[in-house]
């Protein structure tokens, strides 16, 4: 069984470090993978990775976590990672930030699928933002954001698709955010100011339809690898499952 999805952390260390700085790892990193593969990263539509530098706030350190979804993605990006130096050299803020430790996790889609009966809390540890008709907002619709995990999956994995319609529609239909903890929080993409929201959400199916509960709950769990909302492989739309 092939294990799809992969989780890279790595601990920082350097003053100075701060989440609006997951642009200027995105960069570092297309500069030091092979160019051809930064190239398929750019243009794709969606991205079947993200990048971004989070606080954790119990130990107090920083890391940068990388997440993939595709096994072409993984490989991809494991030519730079299979190696990981002593320090990230960031050019644009002339700043050496010293790698403490570095760690892989592997699994695969249906270890998610058996994970998937039991309900988990969403935690956004980066502003997290999404577009509707042009414009971003900053309090969570949570059919548009679960979309864009299907989505995601849909034109990315090779082994796991969404594609049932009536089921998927009524599934959006019935989600709804039970819970909530969320305060604004704008994330800086170099110059440009993006309004987002942090914090944590529990979300629930009205009637609890078996079916339909389980799909969310693997989907909950996605958003883990895929990320929410816009640019999460510039640091936004960080995701970690409690």
């Amino acid at each position: 069984m092939k294990k799809m999805l992969a989780q890279i952390n790595i601990e920082l260390e350097a003053n100075g470090l701060n989440t609006n700085m997951g642009s200027l790892f995105h960069g570092y990193l297309m500069e030091n993978i092979d160019s051809a593969y930064a190239d398929y990263f750019h243009y794709n539509t969606t991205n079947p990775f993200t990048s971004c530098i989070y606080k954790d706030i119990k130990t107090d350190k920083f890391f940068w976590r990388i997440t993939t979804y595709n096994q072409k993605a993984y490989d991809m990006l494991m030519t730079y990672f299979s190696n990981i130096p002593e320090s990230v050299y960031l050019k644009n803020r002339d700043l050496e930030i010293n790698v403490k430790s570095f760690s892989i996790q592997k699994k695969s889609y249906e270890d998610l699928f058996l994970e998937c009966t039991e309900r988990k809390r969403i935690k956004l540890i980066t502003p997290t933002s999404f577009k509707s008709n042009g414009i971003t907002h900053i309090f969570p619709n949570i059919s548009t954001l679960i979309s864009g995990v299907i989505t995601k999956i849909n034109q990315h994995s090779e082994t796991a698709e969404l594609g049932d319609k009536k089921i998927i529609d009524e599934l959006l239909e019935k989600v709804y955010i039970k819970d909530y903890n969320l305060r604004t929080k704008v994330f800086y993409l170099e110059s440009i100011k993006i309004k987002g929201f942090l914090g944590t959400m529990d979300l629930a199916i009205k009637g609890e339809e078996t079916t339909l509960a389980n799909i969310l709950n693997f989907l909950i769990l996605m958003s883990e690898y895929t990320g929410l909302g816009i640019k999460t492989s510039l640091g936004m739309g960080g995701v970690k499952i409690e």
